[in-house]
């Protein structure tokens, strides 16, 4: 029997330790580190001149960040950007390299056997951009070369999408959007597939470049949300709060701030805004 309640003594000291986490740690070392892309336009991006880190979901970030602050009583808490890739964001969430992931991916069953996200951030859908003179639609696709990011849920997206339409086409994974931008611009691709708003993004930051265009139909919906490590509900409650917060108050001048080029919030964006607004 003492061993019985030893036992439960212990478990419940490593079940309390868990959920400690990251608030702890974030006091403990005075800084949040918050991981971005450095490609996502106008999500998560680094600016070209001063290098500053901006886009929506770190916007986003920056008030969960002074939220914490505030709740941890933290008046000189710092912020320590770090940039990663479709490839790694991942796995730097899960082991510890950042506290918060803040860019572009979608949430996943598969992504929450690792990682936990937070309330949904915004509602997009993928599709491609390709050569204006030479394909628009997917059907059209029909043995082209499609580049798209590895490690990203768009992958299967294309491929569930030539599936349906019984088309074959060559697709051709990069490390990053960015990359598959420059093999499109190259001619050395036919298309490339994203999330359309980081598309219209990367397009317009590009340059714009000529004879582009992004297609009209969706492939699939991509429910954007912050990423942070599984097993902390302290973390995962501070954060949703915060997001609910916003939502209640400010969401319509981050958005116009970052995303008023795309025109207004769809209405199924503004009903995740709705839905999400939860009271405390």
């Amino acid at each position: 029997m003492k061993r019985i309640a030893l036992a439960g003594i212990l478990c419940a000291g490593l079940i309390a330790s868990a959920q400690a986490g990251t608030l702890d740690d974030i006091k403990k070392r005075g800084t949040i580190r918050l991981g971005y892309s450095e490609t996502s336009v106008p999500f998560s991006w680094k600016k070209a001149e001063g290098g500053e880190v901006a886009g929506y979901s770190v916007e986003l970030c920056k008030r969960v960040a002074a939220g914490v602050a505030k709740q941890l009583k933290l008046a000189d808490l710092k912020t320590e950007w770090v940039a990663l890739t479709p490839a790694d964001r991942v796995t730097a969430v899960a082991s510890g390299k950042v506290d918060l992931e803040c860019g572009t991916t979608t949430t996943s069953l598969g992504r929450r056997e690792k990682v936990e996200f937070s309330v949904p951030i915004f509602v997009d859908s993928s599709t491609l951009m390709g050569r204006e003179s030479s394909a628009n639609t997917m059907v059209q696709m029909a043995g082209k070369k499609i580049a798209v990011a590895e490690n990203t849920t768009t992958v299967g997206a294309v491929e569930r999408a030539l599936a349906r339409r019984s088309l074959k086409a060559e697709i051709v994974k990069t490390k990053t959007v960015a990359e598959a931008f420059e093999l499109l611009k190259a001619g050395k691709v036919d298309a490339m597939a994203g999330d359309r708003t980081v598309l219209v993004g990367t397009f317009y930051g590009g340059g714009g470049a000529q004879g582009l265009v992004v297609f009209g139909e969706d492939l699939s919906m991509e429910p954007y949300g912050l990423v942070l490590r599984r097993g902390d509900p302290d973390f995962r409650l501070a954060v949703d709060r915060i997001l609910a917060n916003v939502y209640r108050t400010e969401i319509d001048q981050i958005y116009a701030q970052w995303l008023s080029p795309l025109g207004k919030p769809t209405p199924p964006l503004l009903m995740m805004y709705l839905l999400n607004a939860l009271p405390d």
